[in-house]
């Protein structure tokens, strides 16, 4: 199965090619440590010194290369992603089509013929260790295997030197790694899928267990840990902090003569006029409790949190709630909090403040802001 099953996002795309940078670490080096462990020993830098210091530079310098596009991968791909996998793409192979021509050419020219045994057998161990480390990508490992294999099992065909069988063992190792890297690269992505789809569950279930289950709004416990965290901030950089209460006037009153579920509706209105009007990010919407509201507002001082205050009152003022052939009418008052935050001061205190002042509002005739 290839990737193109899966239903693949940005977020999935960019771990895997992340995973694709780290795996590829060790391949960085691996091809040089390999080709000194063959032509020291192999005296090759002697026999055939400029071939031998050609080779070595075009290997240091597509190693170094490939060690630049790891250590810069979050540099260039969040810039340009497709720029990233075609350089990336293009010097793993690069490498791959040298190392493989190279242990070709051991078959074709006797005066390196010495070294073509250690050439095979590095080369089916980088191509075993190259397409398991590069597995998330089916493009770069089949690119990765087809070059180290395909020259020497090409020029070996057409050799006198060597007979049909070993071309075909070439074939069959070929035909192997790519069933083998087939079953890990759906594997991966399986894994990768089940992994992101078990973050996006936690997601969820972490805004369900923040949300009020009637309004959509935050519950109580998001606001605490929210207006704790606002607080600490606001204290930090020593910005002014506000905080309106809001409570439905005669809201029992609306419950016992038109019934729960009216006034149910009635707080679901109320949420999704408050959820249209606060905008910001930073702010907070919350279901306090019963039909009241909370409102955290930072960055606003006294007077901008009066104006949001009676703006929010003017809307619910003129908001018709309707039932039946007639309408009800809705009021609210709110309590207004604003402050610099002090080192030391509670946010109990701070929500006294609030709540003192929606009572002030609720026992001066309601339907207006305290602040």
């Amino acid at each position: 199965m290839d990737k193109s099953n899966f239903k693949i996002t940005k977020e999935m795309a960019l771990q895997a090619n992340e995973d694709i940078a780290k795996r590829s670490i060790t391949g960085s080096y691996i091809y040089l440590v390999i080709w000194f462990s063959i032509i020291i020993p192999h005296k090759f830098y002697e026999r055939s010194p400029q071939l031998c210091l050609w080779l070595t530079l075009t290997l240091i310098i597509l190693a170094a290369a490939r060690i630049g596009l790891i250590i810069n991968f979050n540099r260039i791909y969040q810039k340009n992603p497709k720029v990233w996998k075609i350089v990336f793409f293009t010097v793993i192979w690069s490498i791959a089509l040298i190392w493989g021509m190279f242990c070709a050419m051991t078959f074709l020219f006797p005066e390196i013929g010495y070294m073509s045994l250690s050439f095979i057998v590095a080369t089916a161990g980088l191509t075993g260790g190259g397409v398991s480390a590069l597995v998330p990508s089916r493009a770069l490992t089949l690119g990765l295997l087809t070059a180290l294999l395909a020259p020497g099992g090409f020029v070996i065909l057409i050799s006198d030197t060597y007979n049909v069988s070993v071309s075909i063992i070439f074939l069959v190792y070929w035909i192997g790694m790519y069933a083998v890297t087939k079953n890990q690269h759906r594997e991966y992505w399986q894994g990768l899928e089940a992994s992101f789809l078990l973050k996006e569950y936690a997601v969820e279930l972490e805004q369900l267990n923040t949300l009020d289950g009637l309004t959509g709004l935050k519950n109580r416990v998001f606001f605490d840990q929210t207006l704790k965290q606002e607080m600490k901030r606001a204290l930090r950089i020593q910005s002014h902090l506000s905080l309106l209460f809001i409570d439905i006037d005669y809201f029992k009153k609306i419950n016992d003569v038109h019934g729960h579920l009216v006034g149910d509706e009635c707080l679901r209105r109320i949420s999704s006029l408050l959820k249209e009007l606060i905008r910001r990010d930073t702010d907070t919407v919350a279901r306090y409790g019963g039909e009241e509201f909370a409102i955290i507002l930072p960055n606003n001082n006294k007077e901008q949190a009066i104006i949001m205050a009676e703006k929010i009152r003017h809307k619910v003022e003129v908001m018709k709630l309707p039932y039946g052939e007639t309408h009800i009418a809705l009021t609210i008052s709110i309590g207004v909090s604003s402050m610099v935050p002090e080192l030391g001061m509670s946010e109990e205190a701070f929500i006294e403040r609030a709540d003192n002042n929606l009572y002030k509002a609720k026992h001066n005739g309601r339907n207006q802001t305290v602040g």
